[in-house]
């Protein structure tokens, strides 16, 4: 059995899955996390860290999980991290340099917040998000014209700052990824600002800051349209050997499949249905 690599983006309170911001596709209610870890338990997973995952693709014959952190939202600090320290699970994190560094919004995020000011629904919120992702004029064009909002929760909290990212990276079970500078999809990018956004976030983020090398690459979005032949050639030439997808599990060396679990439906009596759902897909 291949290594089960679980992707997360904000860990929540539970009182937030009915505040006007919550966005279930990328926000996981702390119980409902909580909830899974007991579950993953229970079926006898064993917690890898990310030096530990080569050796687990090489040797798939027990159940390992990764647990990975996108985008460096700062309530997997509050919520996510006193947890997994207590029982010690190693964990992943995903992070980009232009938020750690500016103390801005995620280009979506930033969306959301403003088709809620607009009173869009959350279908035409997705859609906007989905149409300007792959038209990179015009949503540089939007985010031009649409300042940083003020407003602040645990839902939108602002993003790790670089003394955050620094604290973390001095504990033994964390570990630091590149996820791009702007979180940009790769493939809407000329040659030149692709290649910007690699090697930016690669020296800011991990080199200057944290003085690491990571062979280990997480591709902003993740699915087969975000990333091509230039993709991999420029992640090889910056050394990176393993990129993070969302595809289904690929038996290809470099593409290492993740998973995003049902975070707005999953639940402990549903348990069986997440099992025989997931586990086909790494078995």
């Amino acid at each position: 059995m291949y290594p089960l690599i679980l992707a997360f983006h904000k860990i929540i309170p539970d009182e937030y899955t009915t505040h006007p911001y919550y966005w279930k596709d990328i926000c996981t209610p702390y119980s409902t996390f909580v909830s899974l870890l007991e579950s993953l338990y229970q079926e006898n997973f064993a917690f890898i860290s990310l030096q530990e995952l080569e050796y687990a693709q090489i040797n798939p014959h027990e159940r390992t999980v990764l647990l990975t952190f996108d985008d460096g939202y700062y309530n997997n600090v509050e919520y996510a991290y006193p947890l997994l320290k207590a029982e010690n699970i190693p964990f992943v994190m995903a992070i980009n340099g232009k938020c750690i560094e500016n103390s801005t919004w995620q280009w979506f995020d930033k969306i959301w917040y403003y088709g809620i000011q607009e009173h869009k629904t959350e279908i035409e919120r997705i859609k906007t998000i989905q149409t300007l992702k792959y038209d990179l004029p015009t949503l540089q064009r939007w985010l031009s014209t649409h300042p940083k909002p003020e407003y602040y929760n645990s839902i939108q909290r602002i993003f790790f700052d670089i003394a955050t990212v620094q604290e973390l990276n001095s504990i033994e079970n964390v570990s630091f990824v590149s996820h791009t500078y702007s979180h940009y999809i790769l493939t809407a990018l000329s040659d030149v600002m692709l290649e910007t956004e690699i090697r930016k976030n690669i020296d800011f983020a991990l080199k200057n800051h944290l003085s690491l090398q990571s062979s280990y690459f997480v591709l902003p979005n993740g699915t087969k349209k975000d990333f091509d032949k230039r993709t991999i050639d420029i992640l090889t030439k910056n050394e990176v050997k393993n990129i993070f997808t969302m595809l289904p599990y690929i038996k290809q060396e470099g593409l290492l499949a993740r998973y995003t679990p049902y975070h707005n439906t999953w639940a402990r009596e549903r348990k069986r249905y997440f099992w025989q759902k997931f586990l086909c897909m790494w078995r």
